[in-house]
């Protein structure tokens, strides 16, 4: 029940924000937002181990196949910023019924702009290079 909540809340903030923000490769969906970790309620953060902060935001990423199957696998990944400073992604999942989810905490500055590089592994098939730059903002504490 609390990670239906704290999917839920996620994709409730990812679709004003972001709309549909995925890549395709050969037949797989890789569905992603990057959220300010404000937006998650403190005992949602406080169950997945997510500092909210104001300079901390959420990586989240679903694969999905062409059956729209969530496909398990391994996923790891890279922040880059304008100045070329790289900050690793490390990626916790998260199992809800058939979806499987993929989440990495990170710190920006304000207005930071980042370039994602992230490679997912799923078994049988070649790895998936997901790039993408997005720029984050500072939240404002409730």
């Amino acid at each position: 029940m609390i990670r239906r909540a704290f999917i839920s809340m996620i994709f409730l903030f990812a679709l004003p924000a972001a709309g549909d923000q995925f890549k395709s490769f050969n037949g797989v969906n890789v569905h992603y937002i990057v959220l300010n970790t404000l937006f998650l309620e403190a005992d949602i953060a406080t169950r997945y181990n997510v500092v909210r902060a104001s300079d901390r935001a959420i990586l989240n990423l679903s694969v999905i196949d062409e059956k729209g199957v969530a496909l398990q696998g391994e996923v790891t990944g890279t922040t880059i910023n304008l100045l070329s400073q790289t900050a690793p992604l490390q990626f916790s999942q998260i199992k809800e019924g058939d979806a499987i989810y993929y989440i990495a905490p990170l710190r920006h500055a304000d207005q930071d702009v980042l370039r994602f590089r992230v490679t997912i592994s799923v078994p049988g098939r070649p790895p998936m290079e997901l790039q993408f730059q997005q720029q984050v903002f500072a939240g404002v504490a409730k």
